[in-house]
């Protein structure tokens, strides 16, 4: 038996000068009923809410909302989240701030900060931090280091790179190298050759 699953979109936008737009969208879900979800975006700011119904009840509520801020050289920063009534949900901070770019170099730095939220949207649990760069080279080359922390356990590093050793238009061949290393852990690391060529 073979059961075939429909789905339809719906999105409308307004365009003025508010820049206001609704967005939307639902579908047949595969275990029967239907799901969906609709937003409003004003700005940087954004709200949404989805749900599903299967034909006897309502499925969990899922609202979610944020703010979406565009910096300098595809620079970003931004908070979001998502939330169940009566549950809890997840927040975050993040951005990404370009430190220079030139026509050789360019320099990356980015970071996100997390959270879990209770039934009353009290933080609640460890916070997740991470923070990174990231490098690229117009030669190809590419180097990344970064790290996170969770709570009060201890910080754990990574870094890669990755440098070109043969290079045409239809491919290449790079040379990578990868490592991570925290607070009672044992350094690991690896280091490979990896080809990618279009016939």
């Amino acid at each position: 038996m073979v059961k075939h699953v429909f789905g339809f979109f719906l999105a409308i936008a307004v365009v003025s000068q508010t820049m206001a737009q609704f967005f939307g969208g639902g579908g047949f879900l595969p275990s029967g009923g239907i799901g969906g979800m609709g937003g409003y975006k004003y700005g940087p700011a954004w709200g949404s809410l989805s749900s599903s119904y299967d034909g006897r009840r309502l499925g969990p509520v899922d609202l979610g909302g944020g703010a979406h801020f565009k910096l300098p050289n595809d620079g970003f920063a931004g908070a979001r989240a998502s939330i169940q009534p009566g549950v809890g949900g997840t927040s975050s901070l993040y951005g990404k701030v370009n430190i220079f770019d030139t026509p050789t170099h360019r320099l990356d730095v980015q970071g996100h900060h997390d959270r879990f939220l209770n039934r009353d949207l009290k933080p609640v649990g460890p916070a997740i931090n991470e923070i990174g760069a990231n490098y690229k080279h117009v030669g190809g080359a590419t180097a990344h280091i970064g790290a996170s922390k969770v709570g009060g356990g201890p910080i754990q590093g990574s870094l890669g790179a990755s440098v070109p050793l043969v290079s045409t238009p239809q491919g290449g061949i790079n040379l990578g190298v990868q490592g991570v290393a925290g607070q009672g852990m044992k350094p690991q690391g690896q280091i490979g050759v990896v080809g990618e060529f279009k016939f």
